[in-house]
């Protein structure tokens, strides 16, 4: 950069993230002096994974070779029952791996990565026993200060120092940091005491109610690594401490299966730690100083992603402090910032769900966790969804390319632009419905948080008349707009949201939009939702609303099936229902942008990925995954773009180019023109999934208008 194009970075931590942000900005040409407080730069510990993108980074700084010869390359990961030793769900890595992310995965001891990060840095760059107590920064560069009143001074400041980070505090102030309520013993067994069980070279994993044990080989044949997280209300200890007395942890483990309690019964002393993470920040940048690894960005470790993040964190650093596009040390750092932020909350937001969800407790969520599982080996075979957000990402490729194609929470890139100012106002909206918050805490935070933004974005006007009414055995509302006639058409709406989420309740502004457009009333339902209900739950109670509706005297030929999104899907599959079953049909389905291939086949699931903030690929496979559990998504009742549609009343299909699931209305459309189904199409560009429900859009007012004309003519 103009003003230095050597520049000196003072990296406070030699951790696994300040010694490769060292060996990185060496490798760059710039020069380091990284300031570690205690006298040796070593790791206590047991194992750590390190991902593919972890991977790359230390491809770039010639350590794979020397990481591959110390560590293992596990074959798959498998989950098993803890207590019955059934498996769950097998991953696949190794091979397959390697080939679908570009690099391997590998499970090597935390001290022999520690030892071969710095190993690539020269001994005169590192001062150990450097206690930083403070920061600070002037004109002409940024310091360290130490504990002995020394100030190390260079032109950037970087806070590498973990979780409890004195950089952070500087920056910042105190801020709190989170406990998952997990405590986790962590232990190393020789080859020798378990040479009679059966632990493969994979992660060999147990789930248990409220507990888990993550095991694996992290030197070939010679030493053996185990996690065991437990409920924080078991052990009252929190700091790691090395301990010969294992009888908590076994207590803990009591009734597991014999091969793992045998594992256990080999350990010899372990640590013991709490779990802790820390919110997504809004900013860790303040001129020429910032954060990077877990004082950035601390993470639990169930994705094992902490290193890798911090990898990914030393790289584009390096790479950006040694630009020459950037005039100042300061634009150098905001550039890296804006590289890293969005996607380390991403990241972190992915592990705490993960966390969540293998550390189910009630015996009713495990049993729809453990569907789930079943549903994404039918969808998803190698587990992208599970891994390929943080697996398959190259920060040595990305770091060349603009900042703002970094994908952030929504799983769109932060860059996106719309054509008009009204697409993009809906755009930025999808973009920041849910909350980290919301997707940290799985389905169950998902869900609130998709009635949050839609009641809050949309608010029902005050002259809507809103009834709750019983259709059968299935939960409903009534919707009449003021000038809603009562023996006009009445629309059965299926909300949208992935047979996960949407409710009733946060889709009555579009409903009454929509029954003022045909001049009738709506019918919202809560039908049943996945994973407590999985497929035909959603099918039975829609299926069963409308014979309802019919039973109260409402002619079939009144009635209007409708739905956005999976409800879309979910209206066709209803009217395929009735018709194997005999049942007269209504007189017509408005399918707005559905959800109409559980499989995910659909091209524009892949070519739109990252483009659309309301779905991607990979929330679309969980959600489909929960839906579908122990059935297949070839169904025509769950997946209409494979049945026959002959038969089917009139449809109206709308969608927008650029949303992952246009190809599946335009398919849906085929499938049906080709069966002789009179097909009204409305399919647009420029605009976002459902735009039908952001009412400020002129194309929801045209597709309400188009869906007038339409009714009108049945």
């Amino acid at each position: 950069m103009p003003e230095n194009r050597s520049p000196h970075v003072v990296i406070v931590g030699g951790g696994i993230g300040g010694l490769t942000a060292a060996a990185s900005l060496l490798k760059k040409g710039a020069q380091v002096t990284l300031l570690e407080r205690t006298d040796d730069v070593t790791e206590t510990g047991a194992g750590i994974q390190i991902a593919a993108n972890g991977v790359h980074v230390l491809r770039q700084l010639n350590l794979e070779e020397s990481l591959a010869a110390q560590a293992v390359k596990p074959e798959s990961f498998d989950a098993r029952d803890l207590r019955t030793g059934q498996q769950l769900i097998e991953f696949p890595f190794g091979a397959a791996a390697d080939e679908l992310y570009g690099a391997p995965l590998y499970n090597i001891h935390r001290a022999d990565l520690i030892k071969l990060l710095a190993g690539a840095v020269p001994a005169e760059v590192i001062r150990t026993g450097a206690k930083v107590v403070s920061v600070g920064q002037d004109d002409d560069g940024a310091w360290a200060e130490l504990d002995s009143g020394e100030r190390v001074r260079g032109d950037a400041v970087i806070g590498a120092d973990g979780i409890h980070s004195v950089v952070r505090t500087n920056l910042r102030g105190e801020e709190p940091r989170h406990f998952a309520d997990i405590l986790m013993w962590r232990g190393l067994i020789p080859a020798d005491r378990i040479a009679d069980l059966d632990l493969p070279e994979k992660g060999n994993y147990w789930f248990g109610p409220g507990r888990t044990l993550i095991t694996y080989w992290v030197r070939p044949g010679v030493l053996y690594s185990v996690l065991a997280s437990v409920p924080a209300t078991e052990i009252s200890r929190e700091n790691w401490t090395e301990t010969g007395n294992l009888d908590e942890m076994m207590a803990s483990f009591q009734d597991a299966e014999p091969r793992a309690r045998a594992m256990l019964e080999a350990i010899d002393t372990g640590f013991i730690t709490g779990m802790y993470y820390r919110d997504p920040l809004d900013w860790w940048t303040q001129g020429r100083i910032s954060l990077m690894g877990d004082a950035a960005h601390a993470m639990v470790p169930f994705l094992a992603q902490g290193a890798c993040q911090a990898m990914e964190d030393a790289w584009a650093l390096a790479h950006c402090l040694t630009d020459p596009q950037h005039a100042t040390i300061e634009a150098a750092l905001m550039d890296y910032e804006a590289r890293r932020r969005p996607r380390t909350a991403r990241v972190q937001a992915g592990s705490r769900a993960m966390v969540k969800m293998v550390h189910e407790a009630d015996p009713d969520r495990v049993r729809v966790r453990n569907g789930r599982f079943q549903g994404m080996i039918r969808i998803d075979p190698m587990a992208k969804t599970t891994w390929a957000f943080a697996m398959n990402y190259d920060i040595t490729k990305t770091v060349l390319e603009p900042a703002d194609h970094v994908v952030g929470l929504s799983g769109a890139r932060e860059g996106t632009k719309k054509k008009r100012p009204e697409s993009q106002r809906a755009h930025d909206m999808w973009r920041s419905a849910l909350t980290q918050e919301d997707l940290a805490r799985g389905h169950d935070g998902m869900r609130e948080g998709y009635d949050r933004f839609l009641q809050t974005s949309f608010p029902v006007p005050d002259d809507v008349q809103v009834e709750r009414v019983d259709l059968g055995r299935v939960r409903g509302l009534k919707v009449t707009p003021p000038d809603g006639d009562a023996n006009g058409p009445v629309i059965l709406h299926l909300h949208g949201g992935g047979y996960v989420i949407g409710s009733a309740t946060s889709s009555v502004e579009y409903a009454a939009r929509l029954a003022a457009a045909v001049r009738g009333t709506c019918m919202v339902i809560d039908y049943r939702r996945a994973p407590e209900d999985a497929y035909p739950a959603a099918l039975d109670d829609a299926v069963s609303a409308y014979r309802a509706l019919v039973a109260d005297g409402v002619a079939a030929s009144r009635v209007l099936l409708s739905g956005e999104s999976s409800g879309g899907g979910l209206a066709v599959a209803t009217a395929l229902a009735l018709r194997g079953a005999g049942d007269e049909l209504p007189a017509g389905i408005i399918s707005i942008c559905p959800f109409a291939d559980l499989t995910l086949s659909s091209p524009s699931v892949t070519t739109y990925d990252g483009q659309d903030p309301a779905s991607n690929r990979d929330s679309l496979t969980a959600m489909a995954a929960m839906y579908i559990q122990t059935h297949e998504p070839t169904d025509p009742l769950v997946s209409p773009v494979y049945g026959d549609l002959t038969g089917l009343p009139p449809l109206f299909i709308a969608a927008t180019d650029g949303e992952v699931l246009y190809d599946d209305a335009t398919r849906l459309a085929e499938r049906a023109e080709q069966a002789g189904v009179e097909v009204t199409r409305y399919f647009i560009d420029d605009s976002v999934h459902v735009f039908p429900l952001f009412e400020f859009l002129p194309e929801a007012d045209e597709a309400l208008s188009r869906i007038s004309d339409w009714a009108a003519d049945l």
